[in-house]
């Protein structure tokens, strides 16, 4: 199968209908995989974003010509623009979890058109505003990023001297800290999470 619209730096959303590539040098477009149907159109020109998605909506942060914007969309398109980050950045990773009963959405890291950023601010849900937490050990970009079991995960990326880094980052709510490395250094790659069961792992 082949996409409709060649893309790069394009965000993607497991939604409850498949999966919906969003975005990149394609423009304001989006569309379903393997499908190849039109879903919605993009409310701003979005590429180098990251998205945090639930089956029923996703919530696109940053980019390179949105650096502040966070749009949420459901299979509809548009639904609306939430608070804006306090620190405009693309190339960054993002996630959420659950303080207590309340989500908590989390940008970190990127670039802001100048420099890499260590820098990461949260959202948590019904607030007006992002607020500062605890940064990442240094600046990094072009980093992947996971959500797993009420932690956000940042692998790799590329850090102020242009290695790729091969640490995997974990934030709990509170702090950031190393829990492993990848066997490679490696940046602007994908991460996802998989179902071992699934595998017939023991």
């Amino acid at each position: 199968a082949t996409t409709v619209d060649r893309r790069t730096w394009h965000t993607s959303w497991v939604s409850s209908a498949g999966l919906v590539l969003m975005g990149g040098y394609s423009g304001y477009t989006t569309e379903a995989v393997p499908a190849g149907w039109a879903q919605f159109s993009l409310a701003q020109d979005t590429k180098y974003a990251c998205a945090i998605s639930t089956k029923d909506y996703t919530i696109i942060t940053g980019g390179v010509d949105t650096q502040k914007v966070v749009a949420k969309y459901d299979l509809q398109g548009h639904i609306q623009n939430m608070p804006a980050l306090t620190q405009g950045r693309y190339c960054h990773g993002c996630g959420s979890y659950f303080s207590g009963d309340t989500k908590v959405l989390i940008v970190a890291g990127g670039w802001d058109g100048i420099s890499r950023l260590s820098s990461t601010e949260q959202l948590f849900t019904g607030a007006a505003a992002w607020t500062p937490a605890k940064p990442l050990p240094r600046a990094l970009s072009s980093v992947a990023s996971v959500s797993l079991d009420n932690r956000v995960f940042l692998t790799g990326g590329s850090d102020n001297d242009g290695t790729d880094r091969a640490e995997i980052l974990m934030f709990d709510g509170e702090d950031w800290t190393e829990v492993g490395q990848l066997q490679k250094g490696r940046s602007s790659h994908a991460a996802t999470t998989i179902n071992t069961a699934n595998l017939g792992c023991d």
